[in-house]
């Protein structure tokens, strides 16, 4: 369930490829598998197919995907309102954004997404949390 909804999702969501079940003949090296470079592999072939206009549905990890958005282009996301690193320490970063669920469709976005600027952008999203 975990690999097939989240690490390797495809997009129904429902189905997984035999081919990663291979990764669990033996579960005591699954540990020491490298699951987060595969979650951004695999995002990223999605990413190309995403990025033609005729697509309208991503695979992959959203949720990767919408931390790595929220956390360079503010514009796009709702910052939360009491977030502050040095008291959030133990906190995953992806609890500094206020989430909509479902507001914006993928034809919504892409008017956004076109009009950002450099100065739309945080170029180093981690200079206040260096600590």
């Amino acid at each position: 369930m975990l690999v097939d909804s989240t690490i390797f999702a495809d997009k129904t969501f429902t189905l997984v490829e035999a081919r990663y079940l291979l990764l669990f003949t033996n579960l005591d090296r699954c540990s020491g598998y490298s699951w987060g470079a595969a979650a951004l592999v695999t995002l990223y072939r999605y990413l190309g197919d995403a990025s033609m206009y005729s697509c309208k549905q991503l695979g992959g990890y959203p949720t990767l995907l919408q931390c790595w958005i929220h956390e360079y282009f503010p514009t796009v996301g709702k910052r939360g309102e009491n977030w502050k690193p040095a008291d959030n320490c133990g906190l995953p970063r992806a609890m500094r954004w206020s989430y909509r669920q479902g507001v914006l469709k993928v034809d919504d976005l892409r008017p956004i997404l076109d009009e950002l600027t450099p100065a739309d952008v945080i170029w180093h999203p981690f200079e206040d949390h260096r600590a």
